[in-house]
């Protein structure tokens, strides 16, 4: 949880961290406990991680400020919860909203030293605020800043409070601690960061829970008025023209590749034709392979920079500056459309995973939603050497089919990563597992 080496030794970096200002939730959470509760009995055994076990039902949640500090004004408290609570809201397809009167999951306040939740403060340093898991319980989802601490906002003097109160509302929400400790939700305070972001694994575990923030479908055709894209950055692609002699099935290149949301079935692009994988995924099915736009009507580009299937089930086909939609292989209404950001434009690749849409493009990845029209979200693009420990850059196709890992596509490379570790597994010939050339081998 610190990301300190293990030494075996109490050291002076052991020490400081030690003695460094931290969340008051705990690191591990008793098999026993029940939700929204911490248990500081230390008699009790079988300790675990805590993992993502608790969310709200229905994606709903809704918070009230039962008490302010006096160090700060009440309005520029409030605009701060606000903004925390903003930070999960903006990737996690969760509805969260204040409320004036009544009950509410989320209660927001200030307590000092003992305040009979289990969990008692212990005045300037050391533990700053604490909250409690979702759930039926009348504690849960409460959430208690220490009043002893010097609350500040824009100023790296004392504790900033909003930085504090989004990670504890990321608490309240369900997450436990992460282990990245550069992560939002790393157990100790790191300071103030006035443009302080949420990372990967942040992300990555909160739409775990809720989804990615959810689509919205547009009622109209939105005018577009945008500048001319940028074409000189954008390196050449040498595989656009025909091949003069008919290439082996093994050695097939992929332009892009997507499982089909209706047959759950793997299908591949390279120039104008597209392929079927085997259900069993061990090879392409070659009583299927047929030109793309017999199968994709009434029109689909050649050459495509990448495809994917949302959680509707809808295909997007990146190609150049145009984005194509398909609902059952037929092309929506309105489409193809122009991508009016840059960096969406020319992408090499695509996956969804927990129902969040990535793009990858040269040596950095962002995530991508069909309305974003004015740039990539706050904090993006990141560099994939930054998250996706061993990927290369510029990588030809990517498909995540549910299994556990995420799949790379580079030449005659394939890379296995690992999702829940965020670590590539290995790199392996495509040929063999993929194309079902020589002799078979798992993925």
């Amino acid at each position: 949880m610190t990301g300190l080496p293990i030494t075996g030794k109490v050291d002076k970096k052991t020490v400081a961290k030690m003695k460094s200002p931290r969340c008051g939730f705990q690191d591990v959470l008793r098999p026993s406990q029940r939700p929204g509760e911490i248990n500081t009995n230390p008699k009790d055994v079988q300790l675990k991680p805590l993992s993502n076990v608790f969310k709200w039902p229905n994606n709903q949640v809704t918070w009230k400020v039962m008490g302010y500090t006096r160090q700060l004004g009440g309005a520029s408290q409030r605009r701060s919860f606000i903004n925390a609570f903003k930070k999960w809201s903006d990737v996690a397809n969760i509805n969260i909203r204040e409320v004036g009167g009544g009950d509410a999951d989320i209660l927001i306040d200030y307590k000092r030293r003992d305040h009979y939740d289990g969990s008692p403060f212990d005045g300037r340093g050391r533990t700053l605020a604490h909250a409690f898991f979702p759930g039926s319980h009348d504690i849960s989802g409460d959430t208690h800043f220490d009043d002893d601490e010097q609350w500040t906002l824009g100023t790296k003097e004392g504790t900033n409070l909003e930085i504090v109160a989004a990670h504890e509302f990321g608490h309240a929400l369900g997450l436990g601690h992460s282990s990245n400790s550069k992560a939002l939700m790393a157990p100790y305070y790191q300071g103030y960061d006035p443009d302080y972001k949420l990372l990967y694994d942040d992300i990555y575990r909160m739409t775990s829970l809720y989804g990615g923030r959810a689509a919205t479908r547009p009622t109209s055709l939105p005018r577009v008025t945008t500048r001319r894209p940028r074409v000189t950055t954008r390196r050449p692609r040498v595989t656009t023209k025909r091949p003069s002699t008919k290439p082996s099935i093994c050695d097939l290149k992929f332009d892009s590749l997507f499982m089909n949301g209706d047959d759950r079935r793997i299908y591949a692009f390279r120039y104008r034709k597209i392929y079927r994988f085997e259900s069993d995924q061990n090879g392409i099915e070659r009583s299927f392979t047929k030109v793309s736009r017999k199968v994709l009507t009434p029109r689909v580009p050649i050459n495509t920079g990448a495809a994917v299937v949302d959680r509707y089930r809808r295909l997007y086909v990146f190609k150049g500056s145009k984005l194509f939609r398909y609902t059952r292989f037929r092309l929506d209404a309105g489409f193809p459309k122009r991508i009016t950001i840059p960096f969406f434009q020319n992408v090499d690749a695509a996956l969804e995973y927990n129902n969040v849409i990535y793009v990858f493009k040269d040596d950095k990845f962002s995530i991508w939603h069909e309305n974003y029209s004015r740039s990539p979200p706050s904090g993006y693009p990141k560099p994939i050497s930054s998250y996706w420990k061993g990927i290369p850059n510029n990588v030809e196709a990517a498909l995540n089919i549910n299994d556990g890992y995420t799949y790379f596509f580079k030449g005659t490379k394939y890379f296995k990563y690992n999702n829940r570790y965020q670590r590539t597994e290995y790199r392996k010939d495509k040929a063999p597992a993929w194309l079902g050339c020589g002799r078979a081998v798992p993925k």
